[in-house]
């Protein structure tokens, strides 16, 4: 019984010395797949869920405050445009799918002096607060030993950076919404709104515009918000593979967030829910785009070394030593 044992211990030894051996040899023939493995290593090492926790507490703090501020100020264009509400609403659906007609977007957009109010003040302490801790989560997983600014400097630099992410996020919304829109207008124009390689061309033209929209929020988090040290050519891949990372979590979000909407076990707090589940989504998005670029820069593992044999060895041993065995 013992010696079963031990022989399929030796044999699941073997098999594993094996898978050992042919991932090195993968590793180096595909540098590709070694990078993917040294970003997977830097975001579990430097402990990515936890510090993507860390940023979802804070980024939805924020959350609230940021869309009172938006219908604050929709409130005085809607007077300039009507269509601002809906082109407004539609954004959010393509960026949150499923959750903006959850929320009472009508009654915040009417409130629009007390939201406006209430959302800068909150969203200057939550805002902060999040951007404060994707700070620090990126200088966790770059591993950055530069000393932090003093209190006031770092505010203020948390302040430029916070309206900089804004920003860009508003851009993003908009210009992937106006994008499909317009593409969509150019197809009824033409007289291709039924054909369906139109309907893929106004698919295929939202998702680029989105994707190069994103890009540019993921280069202002990756480039300026830590103070990156590495190469723009590696911070603009970096930003490119976040950006469509974060648009295939768009693409599945529906199917997600109508699974946790739609559970009775959240009830009324469903929305708190799946809020939390697209932050928390989002930010590891942005971290494992961190430890990709943090990684970019390292070479290859070395080819392995053949284990020699007795002959090699002897043929190979110095001279005092043949000498004394002699």
């Amino acid at each position: 019984m013992g010696g079963l044992a031990e022989r399929v211990s030796a044999r699941v030894t073997a098999a594993k010395e094996r898978g050992s051996a042919a991932l090195r040899r993968s590793r180096v023939r595909w540098a590709w797949l070694d990078h993917l493995i040294r970003t997977v290593q830097r975001y579990q090492v430097t402990s990515g869920d936890r510090l993507a926790g860390a940023v979802t507490y804070f980024a939805f703090l924020s959350f609230f405050p940021l869309i009172a501020l938006a219908y604050a100020l929709l409130g005085y264009v809607v007077t300039v445009s009507p269509n601002a509400q809906q082109a407004l609403q539609q954004a959010i659906e393509v960026q949150l799918p499923g959750l903006a007609g959850q929320l009472s977007l009508q009654d915040i957009s009417q409130a629009r002096v007390g939201a406006g109010i209430i959302g800068l003040l909150g969203l200057l302490y939550s805002g902060l607060g999040a951007v404060d801790a994707l700070r620090e989560a990126l200088r966790e997983v770059w591993l950055t030993t530069r000393p932090p600014l003093n209190f006031f400097l770092a505010k203020l630099r948390d302040l430029v950076a916070l309206m900089l992410v804004g920003a860009t996020l508003l851009i993003s919304v908009g210009v992937g919404g106006a994008a499909t829109g317009a593409t969509a207008s150019v197809a009824d124009w033409v007289g291709l709104t039924d054909s369906p390689a139109a309907q893929a061309g106004v698919w295929a033209a939202g998702v680029v515009v989105s994707v190069a929209a994103d890009m540019l929020v993921f280069l202002v988090v990756l480039g300026w918000l830590a103070e990156a040290s590495q190469p723009l050519g590696v911070l603009l891949r970096g930003s490119l593979l976040g950006a469509v990372a974060f648009g295939l979590l768009k693409q599945v979000a529906t199917l997600v967030l109508a699974t946790t909407l739609g559970n009775p076990v959240y009830g009324t707090f469903a929305v708190v829910v799946g809020l939390l589940v697209w932050i928390n989504l989002s930010a590891r998005i942005v971290l494992y785009a961190a430890a990709w670029t943090a990684t970019a820069q390292m070479g290859p593992p070395p080819e392995p070394t053949p284990v020699p044999s007795s002959s090699t060895a002897r043929r190979t041993s110095p001279p005092e030593r043949r000498a004394s065995s002699a």
